[in-house]
């Protein structure tokens, strides 16, 4: 088998120095405009630094009306391009490909941040959800506009020096909710049949395409069935998308999960990434992702397929990452005690959101030595 800490190179040429990743992780640490901080710059630094051959960064707002977190970073307008250009020359100092994740929240953006109501495909009801405001539905021409600011975000972070973006198909954000039968019903082009809920992924694809050059890479993340309230996602249509996403030109997918060892709900005892490594044409390169915290984790995802395998949560707590898996060592998992994540540059605003939006029985630590600090200063 491939070694994972040997190179890979996309089919545009772009190299990447050995096969693991950062995953993109939600961190609410850049500015409330969205001007990303010297916070999250520090953060995104300390992991290329680690060693890691890829780098994408948190979910990034493509505009105003798109922002789903407190303190998301933005590539919505040009104003944030000197921060930007900052971000993704420290990470090409440490020789990581850059990669900024552009997100949509669609039903999940924040009317208190964006300064209107949350809009989706079609307005749609979640009875098993106390207090769930339905969304209201996008006009065509908004969806077109949508397209358009995904593209002129993508233009921004290729002309900041990131070495390309991925679009956030996963996790119940815009692309989710056009790709879902739950949350499309819409009767036009953009909803119904496959073709037409897949239409919008696809024309922001083209778009971004026409934008950057073929050397400039397209990811794609996609969670390729549903989980939880989500019961509108199909693995097999999925698989298909992410092939119709190829031949419009990404350049990998990002196959979305809790657990590289996950079954599918569809297939039951099947390996979920390998069920779609075995539809998704053998050319495009596919991220796996999920639970990883070993060697082993990472062997078992590529000899199941994978080009490359991200690594989320146990990138927080450890350092050197490709290294310590080099040597065959098992990564720390959660709960993280504090003064270890400071001393890995992991910022105040980071460690809020983990205590506060993470599973709190998973960050016990954490939230223990946070509190006390906090009663320390205010005595």
């Amino acid at each position: 088998m491939t070694s994972f800490l040997t190179p890979f190179t996309f089919a545009n040429g772009v190299r990447v120095e050995n096969r693991l990743a950062v995953a993109p992780m939600t961190t609410s640490q850049s500015h409330a405009d969205g001007a990303v901080s010297e916070a999250e710059i520090a953060w995104l630094e300390r992991l290329a630094r680690d060693g890691y051959g890829m780098v994408i960064t948190c979910a990034a707002a493509v505009s105003k009306s798109s922002i789903a977190f407190e303190r998301q970073m933005s590539l919505g307008e040009d104003r944030f391009l000197p921060g930007l250009r900052t971000l993704a020359a420290a990470l090409k100092l440490h020789r990581a490909l850059a990669i900024v994740q552009l997100c949509h929240g669609g039903s999940r953006a924040i009317p208190a941040l964006t300064g209107r109501p949350a809009h989706a495909p079609s307005r749609y009801e979640l009875p098993a959800v106390p207090g769930f405001v339905p969304p209201l539905a996008f006009a065509e021409a908004e969806i077109e506009q949508i397209v358009r600011d995904h593209a002129d975000a993508a233009a921004r972070a290729h002309e900041a020096g990131f070495a390309g973006v991925e679009l956030h198909g996963a996790n119940g954000y815009l692309h989710t909710q056009f790709l879902s039968t739950m949350t499309n019903l819409r009767a036009d082009a953009w909803g119904g049949s496959l073709e037409n809920r897949a239409r919008f992924s696809r024309e922001v694809v083209r778009a971004i395409r026409r934008l950057v050059p073929a050397t400039f890479v397209v990811g794609f993340r996609m969670t390729f069935e549903g989980m939880g309230f989500d019961t509108g996602l199909d693995l097999d249509e999925n698989v298909r998308v992410m092939n119709w996403l190829a031949e419009d030109g990404i350049d990998y997918g990002h196959v979305s999960s809790m657990d590289v060892r996950a079954k599918s709900a569809k297939y039951a005892g099947e390996n979920l990434f390998q069920r779609v490594r075995d539809g998704v044409e053998r050319a495009l390169p596919l991220v796996a992702a999920g639970g990883v915290r070993s060697a082993e984790d990472v062997r078992f995802a590529m000899a199941r397929g994978a080009d490359l395998v991200a690594i989320a949560r146990a990138a927080i707590g450890n350092a050197d990452v490709p290294a310590k898996l080099g040597r065959g060592e098992t990564l720390r998992a959660m709960p993280y005690a504090l003064d270890d994540l400071r001393e890995l540059q992991v910022g105040d605003e980071l460690v809020r959101y983990l205590r506060d939006t993470w599973p709190i029985s998973t960050l016990n630590v954490v939230a223990k030595e946070a509190d006390a600090a906090s009663a320390t200063q205010g005595a």
